[in-house]
């Protein structure tokens, strides 16, 4: 019994120190790539990009309804017991079709409607489409999460960055029309590379039988509540940039701001990881309570340490960072990068973790709370700020939403484990 417990203490320990240096090279590709495009372009045409994907945002927190979380969930739940891939089989083909809805919906109405930043409506037409190609990318790594196979993970989430990258900074030399085609050759590559790894597996999850009708009822309910949570709790990092142009109008500022946002988005690959490493485990052994406390007071206190660090460092260097990152044209970003990332170490460290553990216990109601309670709050937050501050308010908001959810997310997850009810029956 002791050689297997150390056994999984080093199996997890493994997993987690890949996944975070799997997402460690992919936010410096992401970073660097950054760089090289806010140095080709002017602030205008990185503010018409920004705008264009901020848009694009929106559709990828619907994709799928959430089968994506769904499949990831009941996929690692029944590892092992020989109905992983009905479940996979079922979330690719109802979750493709169901984006093919969406980008046909979204692209009406954006042709249909006037749009605050000037020249930016052909780049989001050309943009939704994407979505169809990057469900299947996101499906692939679903998959490889759910049979544990981490450093396959690594790898995809490693190329698929790669790609990304090179299509984006060498499209860059052509403006935005050059962006776009980048990110839609970089999402082609990722899919037949994701295939080659999971070749093994196609022939299964073609193959694989039809759910049973309490499964599906039961896929429906974790996917819609845990993807409506997950979606409205990524509102506050694209809201911001919506708000902003519609009160402010200028692709300028949009630019400007985003540049700040850059670092403390990016940041938030470390508690992802954690995420990634931990939660096959933690809902494989949710019904051993000591083991669970055990490896999540652990995740927690690794975090609380490593966040300090990284996010006093950054907020004394900001101006240094801005420099080397985007050059002396978006010093102006400095104030949004300082409070963004003291949002960042509250929100990375209590908020995400937690929502992420509440979803695996499935406390789904719960996690839907929160992320309206996140959701209103960033609303009525950006509209606030905006209007009295400029585009540093959406930072004040973001800062806001981080510190409210933390409070409540972390609070029920302590709650939960002090008093044992991990597995209890949800009303």
């Amino acid at each position: 019994m002791k050689q297997k417990i150390i056994a999984l203490y080093y199996k997890l320990k493994d997993g987690v120190l890949r996944t975070l240096t799997a997402n460690v090279i992919n936010k410096v590709i992401s970073l660097v790539s950054s760089m090289v495009i806010t140095r080709l372009m002017t602030p205008a045409e990185y503010g018409i990009w920004s705008y264009a994907l901020n848009l694009y945002s929106y559709l990828s927190l619907i994709t799928g309804f959430g089968l994506i979380s769904g499949s990831l969930q009941f996929g690692s739940e029944n590892e092992g017991k020989g109905r992983a891939y009905n479940f996979f089989r079922y979330c690719v083909e109802k979750g493709s079709l169901i984006n093919l809805g969406i980008v046909l919906i979204a692209e009406v109405a954006v042709i249909v409607q006037n749009l605050p930043i000037e020249g930016a409506k052909p780049f989001v037409i050309a943009i939704f489409p994407l979505l169809l190609l990057e469900f299947i990318v996101m499906m692939e790594q679903s998959i490889l999460r759910a049979q544990n196979r981490i450093g396959d993970y690594a790898n995809i989430l490693n190329i698929n960055s790669a790609f990304i990258a090179a299509g984006t900074c060498g499209g860059a030399i052509f403006g935005v029309t050059g962006v776009v085609a980048g990110r839609y050759l970089a999402s082609i590559l990722s899919i037949i590379y994701g295939g080659k790894v999971l070749w093994s597996d196609s022939s299964k999850i073609r193959n694989a039988g039809e759910l049973y009708d309490d499964e599906k009822k039961q896929l429906w309910r974790f996917s819609l509540f845990t993807g409506a949570s997950s979606a409205m709790n990524c509102l506050v990092y694209i809201l911001d940039v919506t708000i902003i142009a519609e009160l402010i109008k200028s692709a300028e500022d949009v630019g400007v701001y985003k540049v700040g946002t850059l670092i403390p988005n990016a940041l938030q690959f470390i508690p992802s990881s954690v995420v990634v490493a931990i939660l096959p485990n933690i809902i494989y052994h949710r019904h051993n309570l000591a083991w669970v406390k055990k490896n999540v007071r652990n995740s927690f206190l690794g975090l609380i340490s490593l966040n300090v660090v990284i996010s006093g460092s950054i907020i004394a260097l900001s101006p240094v960072i801005i420099r080397i990152v985007s050059g002396e044209k978006y010093l102006a970003a400095v104030p949004v990068m300082r409070i963004l990332t003291l949002g960042y170490f509250i929100g990375g460290t209590f908020r995400g973790l937690s929502i992420n553990l509440l979803a695996a216990f499935r406390r789904v109601h719960y996690g839907f709370f929160i992320s309206v309670v996140s959701c209103v709050t960033d609303i009525a937050a950006n509209f606030f700020f905006i209007s009295r501050y400029g585009m540093i308010g959406a930072a004040y908001a973001t800062l806001l939403v981080d510190t409210v959810t933390a409070i409540i997310s972390f609070g029920y997850l302590i709650y939960l484990l002090r008093k044992g009810t991990i597995n209890s029956e949800v009303s």
